[in-house]
């Protein structure tokens, strides 16, 4: 399934609990597929990192990443994607 960036999707647990989280984008690491997230409730930068499970046109499952180093692979991954956006950023606040 592919998701629009900013799009708000429910991940339920094994427990059917329930969070709303955004989706921020995705990338390959290692041969794997993995998604990043923010939860909507976030009152910190907290993001959370998921590997693709099973994907279908219906639905997908993801599985939490607890690998460190796995979890530092994509999160810098994806920082250099943004870094030309996060660099301008930074520019027009005056870093």
């Amino acid at each position: 399934m592919d998701y629009d960036i900013n799009k708000v999707v429910v991940l339920s647990d094994d427990l059917g609990n329930e969070m709303e989280i955004e989706y921020i984008d995705s990338t390959n690491f290692e041969g794997e597929r993995y998604a990043l997230f923010m939860p909507l409730e976030n009152d910190d930068d907290e993001v959370i990192i998921m590997k693709y499970d099973n994907v279908s046109k219906d639905y997908d499952s993801f599985i939490p990443v607890e690998d460190k180093r796995i979890l530092e692979g994509v999160y810098e991954k994806l920082r250099e994607k943004y870094a030309p956006q996060l660099k301008e950023l930074d520019e027009m606040i005056g870093d």
